[in-house]
């Protein structure tokens, strides 16, 4: 089976006012050239969007409710290449497994899932291919590598690209209960 390894840094800009600072990964990824994962690109009053773009990748984007810097899976909305992606996941399941992210793009089914408990490692899979994402370091010497198993093509890696920017605590139980208690104390802060 195919392996290959692609690693991205972190960046951040943060001239300007704080509601214009952006952030992201940077990188070289083989065969599919430059890869650049943008959050948030666009605010729209509590919604972020991340952008993907690349050399050979299409153009890819994930909207969602703001959590921190970056868009949650709560409302998201995914665009691959223009087209909206209608997303699906099971928030009330008890697994990693079944709390999966579930779409399908260009006809070929996909989940995006949590591999471990802590919110740095995640799996995009479809059939035959399998990217492995895992986060790690802090500050300026972050990254993200993309560890490929299988024939992957430009679309699957635009996907676990653009997942780097968003946040996907959800996807497994703790996260959601930690996601859960912030979203209502924020809440709460309202009626203060």
């Amino acid at each position: 089976m195919q392996r290959h390894t692609y690693t991205l840094d972190r960046w951040e800009d943060r001239s300007g006012d704080r509601l214009a600072w952006t952030f992201g990964y940077r990188g070289t990824a083989g065969e599919f050239g430059r890869i650049e994962v943008v959050y948030p690109v666009k605010r729209h009053g509590d919604r972020h969007v991340t952008e993907v773009s690349g050399d050979a990748l299409p153009a890819t984007s994930f909207g969602g409710w703001a959590y921190g810097r970056k868009p949650s899976l709560h409302m998201g909305q995914l665009s691959v290449g223009g087209a909206g992606i209608r997303l699906k996941r099971n928030r009330w399941a008890q697994t990693r497994a079944g709390r999966a992210l579930r779409m399908q793009v260009a006809g070929r089914e996909y989940r995006y899932l949590a591999t471990s408990r802590r919110h740095r490692d995640r799996a995009l899979i479809r059939d035959g291919v399998e990217i492995r994402t895992r986060r790690y370091g802090s500050g300026a010497r972050k990254k993200a590598t993309f560890t490929v198993l299988g024939p992957a093509d430009a679309t699957d890696l635009a996907l676990a690209a653009v997942m780097c920017g968003v946040n996907t605590r959800n996807l497994t139980r703790g996260g959601a209960v930690r996601a859960f208690l912030n979203r209502s104390l924020n809440w709460l802060e309202i009626f203060q």
